[in-house]
């Protein structure tokens, strides 16, 4: 296997712009529908139940703006990314009650759980972290400024 960055995570079937989802659960069942159109899981059902368990456990609502989903999943039969950026922001149903509008949902075989999970998230968390990363992305409007802000980043993960 060779390593590389998210931009190998990710590509423009992957990428949903400006899309009119009204709440949380509305952009993880168009992410389950959209990962078994693609062939990237088994079953959507599967990965909606096993997304929404996650954030029963814990929302993934980063911070205000942002969501980071995430799925170790049997259903899953390689690892993933998504990204959507929806029209508004939406209630994310955090503690926080942040609304988001940018959402990375990582999806993860579950025998990967341990390890390219764990890697894949905190690549991607320690990028939101950054200043520069953000200000690229709330510029973001179409597919090719997210694949390039993604291939800019250095982080091996795969």
């Amino acid at each position: 296997m060779t390593k590389g960055g998210l931009g190998l995570l990710l590509n423009d079937s992957q990428i949903f712009l400006d899309l009119e989802l009204n709440d949380r659960d509305a952009v993880l069942e168009y992410i389950s529908v959209q990962a078994q159109q693609l062939g990237i899981i088994e079953n959507q059902e599967v990965l909606l139940k096993d997304f929404i368990s996650r954030e029963e456990q814990y929302p993934t609502a980063f911070q205000e703006g942002i969501a980071i989903p995430h799925a170790k999943s049997v259903t899953v039969k390689k690892a993933t990314l998504f990204f959507i950026k929806t029209k508004e922001k939406i209630d994310w149903k955090s503690p926080d009650h942040y609304k988001v509008k940018f959402i990375f949902a990582i999806l993860v075989p579950e025998m990967e759980a341990g390890t390219k999970h764990i890697k894949i998230l905190s690549a991607l968390a320690g990028n939101l972290m950054e200043e520069q990363f953000q200000e690229r992305l709330f510029k973001v409007n179409t597919k090719e400024d997210i694949l390039n802000l993604f291939k800019s980043v250095e982080m091996e993960v795969v």
